[in-house]
């Protein structure tokens, strides 16, 4: 017999369904990021081991990484919620600060990779004079660094309780979150769409010779990008300022659309040019030749 069918009261049954479409979310969640974890581990071990680095494998190899820690994060969160494993809100806050550092960590790299591939296509003569010979391996350490400095400053003023107790507010929360909100959409955001739609465009009106295998994975990795992960930050800004939209089952969903873009760009990078010698969809060989640019 259905819940709002029997003697429960409107409220009691309205927190039983939420709770079971929660659970079923989860539930086809799982499945996704251990797909996605797999790809990732398979993507790491190719641009690892068995691809010749360039520039943009670099950053590729680090977007692997960034998203197995997001994808960890998700099936760790969600089985021990399906198992009710009672977890402390400090260790509950640590795992959310692992998720804030992978997301954002991906959000920078997918960035730099889209900014980048522009510069060198568009000024080719000023990219190969002044680039530096090891900048992808200096950008990732930086942006890995802004990464966890943004979860840090949002843990400390968020999470830790110094002289206040639980209860109190704590003012510097709410900055804090909006200061990494913005940055990502205000900042990152702009630019990533910006040269990928450039990028694009040249890419339909190039007729005579097929896109490149890089143009295309940059394209298709933002796209997932925009279509999945970046409405879990639009929803949060509107969030403080409608507080009717923190439904949990509506930030399961968007989370559940974050795990799809995670688990979704390892296959992106394997399937739209991956071959035998493996340098046609992450590497910007051929791309490089046609220029006269040498990688690092």
């Amino acid at each position: 017999m259905d819940c709002c069918e029997s003697k429960m009261t409107p409220r009691l049954c309205q927190l039983d369904t939420g709770y079971a479409m929660q659970r079923t979310i989860m539930i086809i969640t799982i499945p996704i990021c251990a797909l996605g974890l797999l790809g990732n581990g398979i993507v790491f071990w190719l641009l690892w081991n068995r691809i010749q680095k360039t520039n943009f494998t670099v950053y590729f190899l680090n977007m692997a990484v960034a998203d197995l820690t997001v994808l960890s994060y998700y099936v760790t969160a969600f089985v021990l919620f399906l198992k009710s494993v009672p977890i402390s809100i400090y260790h509950l806050h640590i795992v959310e600060l692992v998720h804030s550092f992978g997301f954002n960590a991906s959000t920078y790299l997918l960035t730099a990779i889209a900014a980048e591939r522009y510069l060198m296509v568009f000024f080719p003569v000023w990219y190969q004079a002044r680039r530096p010979k090891y900048l992808s391996e200096i950008m990732c350490t930086v942006l890995w660094g802004l990464s966890g400095l943004m979860s840090l400053v949002l843990y400390c003023a968020c999470y830790l309780q110094f002289e206040s107790t639980v209860n109190e507010k704590n003012t510097s929360c709410e900055p804090s979150k909006m200061f990494r909100v913005i940055f990502n959409l205000l900042v990152c955001l702009p630019i990533m769409v910006f040269s990928t739609l450039i990028l694009l465009i040249r890419m339909l009106r190039t007729e005579q010779t097929p896109p490149a295998k890089l143009d295309i994975t940059i394209v298709a990795t933002v796209l997932l990008f925009i279509l999945f992960a970046a409405s879990v930050r639009i929803i949060d800004i509107m969030a403080r300022w409608v507080p009717t939209i923190h439904v949990p089952v509506l930030f399961l969903i968007l989370h559940f659309l974050d795990s799809i873009d995670s688990s979704g760009n390892p296959f992106v990078y394997l399937f739209v040019g991956y071959t035998t010698k493996g340098e046609r969809a992450l590497s910007d060989k051929a791309e490089r030749t046609q220029t006269g640019i040498s990688g690092s």
